[in-house]
């Protein structure tokens, strides 16, 4: 139960409201999700139904399905007594004005005096939403706008009246940040508040820069993401995403609450290319497509591009462009200095994207830190506006935008005060720690973004980078190496940082070292595009060389001299997931997804997955004596690529474990690491090197029989049973005739030698191909 509130009420179970109380019910909060009543036998039809399609949600908005029980369906004649005693009552109907006030009048009837209420609105502001209050009322009242998926999204948006209970805005802020794992942003009233008012500004100027320069929906797509910090669904996939006709509804609402001089209002109107989209039924994912079309033919999904200009959809290769690599390597310069087509698509997008963030300076925030933090949390921008202008020189972009637009006076200000916006300690724009260079960002949060701010790494390549950190909370050095590839794939270039941060993390006494980034995803694995480049060359020894290498870093980390602690959030999967698994202990965010997936494109484990999980099980009372029961139990967590999409439901798998420390909000998970660190450091003992007990063919053999049980009943096909039988042969120790007993280096040999004789079958390759050019999993 939450020690700040024992009773919610989340008054509307449309995607928001339903959303909201999940998300409450993950907390283990009593929460009651009341919407009007229904004709018939089931009053409370349409709480039941939005509870139903919680339970089926995919991604899933419960952190395991138990979290179900606290959350109570009702209606709003049955049940709005429950308001009554209710700690906190959270309005998430429909965005019309005369429905939330006639809500009001009834909550204000009812309500207890300790409660706060706050409404989820995006649209109307507060100013409006609290006309006909009591000034009582007003006290106790907010806007806390979530983003959705709720569980997912970081961001909450708080907008407070002047005369907000400080008690009661304190707690509240305490229990979103701590038990909701919210990132909070304080906006003022202002139409979108930041997130929203700069996210879908951002996406119209991206939208009309491309039609305007006749840029081919990928290709535009492919630059407005990952190079520019953005997620590689661009503007004309988040728009089919979101949905076309929301987005002319979204930007109808700020057509009608913005002043007519505001830089947003050149944008505002659906661009006519939409217009015709939406005449002509095409409203994005949701319906027959828009930006793209995607249809599933004989099982195989097809996705096809608009040709705006002929409004038809043609057939394009995933989109690989020369200048992203570039950008991989070089940064953000290589993009906004290139003279191509493309580069200057990008430096006009970003020149009005910060010059319209600078123009909202003070009108939105006194803080450039918000806007960053808005649209990183709420559009999963890698970096904010300011932060992409800090990479690339203020001075650099004011000369080069000076050439083609107006430049912002509040820029101008700031170069001519020697003042760049992430600046010094002095800087007016920022509250900073007076100890560090660290932005304040509140108790217990640290940002590594913050750090590299006022720092150069230690060491670096295109693939990683490492860092050593001055941490006064408990007086310690640590190391910390961040991945930064395309969703942190591990290549070779990834593992050689890893090798040499641990050697240096010796050399230089320090505490203890981290593995942590702040992209959406620890690691999705081990990188396919060097397999699959070495595998298509033939070249079995440079696959060899590379497994070896990988696993000879995860075993230099794992027998340190000093603790160290794998701080993971998104999907640390595959390759990913071996990294974080080898070290001492993790630091896992809720919303973590953990697993061994290689048998999906035809591979098994080779970096020490196998040899790690098994050796999680057999340290297992009920698995002692008998190492090949806890082999069975590895095989079928592998064989299946079984994943846990929260730490709660990867602890019976042992993809974490007791030990492990679970944080709920994301901005901790450094924070925790090194106070992880500070306790394990004093008493630290590197651990025993593991053996294990196994019985070769006749383990294999109960393995195989498990094999032919689920191609019999057509769960799997013929390549996936000598896949299995691959990974059977790691897991029952190889060819042994009788139990013997193999070392941990006996482990890692048996799992390159299985992943090198799969991949020499073009099976294997074929399903690797398709993942790389699809992203999807095929069956051959």
């Amino acid at each position: 139960m939450s020690e700040f509130y024992k009773k919610v009420v989340v008054i509307g179970a449309g995607t928001m409201g339903s959303g909201i109380a999940a998300h409450l019910a993950n907390s283990k909060v009593h929460t009651i999700l009341l919407d009007l009543p229904s004709e018939g036998e089931d009053k409370n039809k349409i709480s039941n139904n939005a509870i139903v399609n919680i339970k089926k949600s995919d991604p899933p908005l419960l952190i395991e399905r138990n979290c179900l029980n606290h959350i109570q369906a009702g209606n709003l004649e049955d049940d709005f007594h429950h308001i009554g005693d209710a700690d906190w009552i959270i309005e998430a109907v429909v965005e019309r004005i005369d429905i939330k006030h006639q809500l009001y009048k009834k909550i204000q009837e009812t309500r207890s005096s300790h409660s706060i209420i706050s409404s989820n609105t995006s649209t109307i502001p507060l100013s409006i939403l609290t006309q006909e209050m009591s000034a009582e009322m007003k006290n106790d009242f907010c806007i806390t706008h979530f983003f959705n998926p709720v569980r997912f999204m970081r961001l909450l948006e708080i907008v407070e009246t002047k005369d907000l209970d400080q008690k009661k805005i304190l707690k509240l802020r305490s229990f979103c940040e701590h038990q909701l794992g919210k990132g909070i942003v304080n906006c003022k009233d202002t139409p979108g508040f930041i997130g929203n008012r700069v996210g879908v500004y951002a996406m119209q100027v991206a939208m009309y820069e491309a039609l305007e320069r006749k840029l081919p929906v990928e290709i535009a797509d492919a630059l407005f993401g990952r190079p520019m910090g953005i997620p590689k669904t661009g503007v004309f996939g988040l728009y089919d995403l979101i949905g076309i006709d929301l987005m002319k509804d979204v930007l109808k609402s700020f057509e009608k609450e913005l002043k007519p001089d505001d830089p947003f209002m050149q944008v505002v109107k659906a661009h006519p290319i939409v217009e015709k989209l939406l005449k002509n039924g095409f409203t994005g994912n949701k319906g027959k497509g828009g930006f793209y079309e995607n249809k599933t033919i004989d099982g195989n999904e097809f996705t096809k591009a608009l040709n705006y200009e002929s409004f038809t959809y043609y057939d394009f290769e995933k989109v690989d462009l020369e200048l992203a690599h570039r950008v991989e390597k070089e940064g953000i310069k290589a993009l906004l200095d290139d003279k191509s087509e493309y580069g200057q698509y990008a430096f006009s997008v970003l020149a009005k994207i910060v010059n319209y963030c600078a123009y909202l300076i003070p009108e939105v925030t006194e803080k450039l830190i918000d806007i960053d933090d808005a649209l990183r949390m709420g559009f999963n921008w890698y970096k904010g506006p300011f932060e992409l202008l800090q990479d690339y020189g203020l001075k650099r972009f004011i000369d080069k935008a000076n050439l083609e637009t107006n430049v912002s006076d509040f820029l101008t200000k700031i170069l001519d005060s020697q003042d760049n916006p992430y600046g010094s300690k002095d800087s007016s724009y920022f509250h900073f720690s007076k100890k560090s260079s660290i932005i304040n960002r509140g108790v217990n949060i640290y940002r590594l973004g913050d750090i590299q701010k006022f720092s150069k790494p230690l060491i670096q390549n295109q693939a990683a980078s490492a860092w050593m950190i001055e941490d006064k909370s408990f007086n310690q050095n640590i190391m910390c190496v961040e991945f930064h590839t395309k969703a942190n794939a591990l290549n070779s270039l990834a593992m050689e940082i890893l090798y040499e941060a641990v050697e240096l993390t010796d050399k230089h006494k320090a505490d203890g070292l981290v593995v942590y980034n702040e992209a959406m995803n620890f690691s999705a694995g081990a990188d396919l595009n060097t397999l699959i480049g070495l595998a298509d060359d033939e070249n079995w020894q440079g696959i060899d060389l590379y497994l070896s290498s990988f696993q000879n870093a995860c075993s230099l980390m794992k027998y340190a001299p000093f603790p160290t602690v794998s701080a993971i959030s998104g999907l640390a999967i595959g390759g990913g997931f071996e990294v974080a698994c080898q070290s001492d202990r993790m630091v896992a965010h809720m919303n973590s997804t953990v697993g061994l997936v290689e048998t999906g494109v035809g591979l098994v484990p080779g970096g020490g997955g196998c040899k790690e999980l098994l050796w999680r099980w057999v340290q297992d009372a009920k698995f002692h004596d008998n190492h090949d029961n806890a082999a069975i139990e590895v095989f079928n967590i592998i064989g299946y690529g079984k994943i846990a999409t929260s730490p709660i439901l990867a602890l019976p798998l042992k993809l974490i474990m007791e030990e492990d420390v679970v944080v709920e909000n994301r901005d901790q998970l450094l924070f925790k690491s090194f106070e992880l660190i500070n306790s394990l450091k004093f008493s630290y003992q590197i651990p025993k090197r593991p053996s294990f007990l196994l019985s070769g063919l006749s383990v294999k053999e109960q393995m195989h029989e498990i094999l032919k049980d689920l191609e019999s009943q057509h769960i799997i096909s013929g390549y996936d049973v000598d896949i299995g039988l691959h990974l059977a042969d790691v897991l029952s120790g190889g060819a042994n005739s009788g139990p013997t007993s193999l070392s941990e280096q006996d482990l890692y040999d048996l799992e390159r030698q299985s992943l090198i004789k799969l991949i020499q079958s073009h099976k294997t390759r074929d399903r690797i191909h398709a993942m790389l050019s699809t992203g999807r999993r095929i069956k051959n």
